[in-house]
């Protein structure tokens, strides 16, 4: 007989719904609801028909009501205090995403939840959709051959109202998280570098970083590109983004909706274009691990009875948050960030203080001072104006064009 999980909830906000309901098929039973607004619980109490009392006090509750669980459904910057408290209590804990807001309080976590030997894993839902699962078995297939380059495009304009419109970086720090973490799982590497820039678009609704390009290099070399807006109204892609793998025997691609192909390279010799074969996946992914929220509580509930650790454990995941917090870094320096700083121990100052943004009512963004690359940049071209100011008289097109005329000579 399966052995029984009973769960704390703490934080009952909207996002808690999609929790309860893959609670209850999983027949997890809630024990308690906590939230600092006890009207929230009492609206999921309802909603679900559930018996457990409502608290206010997630500490007191951890001390009083016996459970094997705790379910942190609080906002991020939460996450630490929070899945903290419960971890040293002795509870298994899955929490919402991001795992925390900067990566000393991450590498915490995760030491943490080592020592005290509990289970610890991250609501990564979007790994668990159909079209990941289908492209990551093509790959293991050898469909492509050896994968060289990720680009992942995503488009869309929503309008969240509300903090989303001032929160600084904020597809970096609200969204992007997700194709990054499916970019790890598909080539089972980490990140190592990454370039990143964001901007503000003249038709943006939001204050800060709507748009964003960004190019990682990954462990074994693979570059990963991602281009993104949620200023970017007409012909918008898929939430989960419009994805190309290219690979040494061919692409493959998924519209990020229900198509998957690939095209597979015929080689021949003395062409200028080889021809090439469609490939369709062969056979549909376990229905457990295309669920989302479902397929992630499943792998931690099936994980606390005793069976295989999730693969969205804090250990894995903190290097998907790293992704992020060096994305933003590079942002905010115009430089090349580290993005390897997700791993234990976190030994770096710098690293340690990578943060996500905490607060709607941050200041304006600083860029801070400018970049030794920029400084470099614009030296070259005050000396290439003087030059070429004092050339024969001739100003810069002049000698441009001198030049040019002389290459073609050659």
């Amino acid at each position: 007989m399966s052995r029984p999980i009973h769960a704390i909830l703490v934080g009952c906000g909207a996002m808690s719904s999609e929790w309860l309901r893959a609670a209850s098929e999983l027949n997890v039973e809630i024990v308690a609801l906590v939230d600092l607004d006890q009207r929230n619980a009492e609206k999921r109490r309802n909603e679900f028909h559930l018996s457990a009392p409502i608290c206010s006090d997630f500490r007191q509750t951890f001390q009083s009501v016996a459970a094997n669980a705790v379910f942190d459904c609080t906002i991020p910057a939460a996450h630490k205090e929070v899945s903290g408290a419960a971890l040293a209590a002795g509870f298994h804990v899955l929490e919402e995403k991001p795992l925390a807001l900067t990566v000393a309080d991450a590498s915490d976590l995760v030491e943490l939840a080592q020592r005290s030997s509990r289970i610890h894993a991250v609501v990564q839902n979007r790994r668990f959709n159909r079209g990941i699962r289908q492209m990551r078995k093509m790959l293991e297939a050898g469909v492509i051959g050896e994968v060289t380059t990720i680009h992942v495009d995503f488009f869309a304009g929503p309008h969240f109202g509300g903090f989303r419109e001032s929160m600084p970086h904020v597809l970096l720090a609200d969204m992007a998280i997700h194709p990054f973490d499916a970019v790890r799982f598909l080539l089972r590497v980490d990140a190592e570098a990454v370039f990143c820039d964001e901007w503000v678009p003249k038709n943006s609704w939001y204050r800060y970083g709507p748009s964003v390009s960004a190019i990682f290099r990954m462990a074994n070399g693979v570059r990963f590109t991602y281009r993104a807006s949620w200023c970017a109204d007409g012909f918008r892609t898929s939430w989960d983004g419009a994805w190309r793998i290219i690979g040494t025997e061919g692409t493959l691609i998924w519209d990020g909706y229900d198509e998957v192909k690939a095209e597979q390279v015929k080689f021949q010799e003395g062409v200028f274009l080889n021809e090439t074969e469609l490939i369709l996946p062969k056979e549909e992914p376990p229905e457990p691990e295309i669920r989302g929220h479902f397929s992630v509580m499943n792998q931690f509930v099936e994980a606390v009875r005793g069976g295989p650790k999730p693969e969205t454990n804090s250990a894995d995941n903190i290097h998907s948050l790293a992704m992020v917090l060096a994305a933003i870094e590079s942002v905010e320096t115009e430089q090349i960030a580290d993005s390897k700083s997700g791993g234990l121990p976190c030994r770096s100052s710098d690293e340690r203080k990578r943060s996500l943004p905490k607060s709607r009512l941050d200041s304006q963004f600083d860029p801070g001072p400018i970049a030794p690359a920029r400084i470099c940049y614009l030296l070259f071209l005050h000396v290439a104006f003087v030059c070429c100011c004092g050339c024969n008289r001739r100003n810069w097109f002049g000698c441009m064009s001198k030049n040019r005329r002389n290459m073609r000579r050659k």
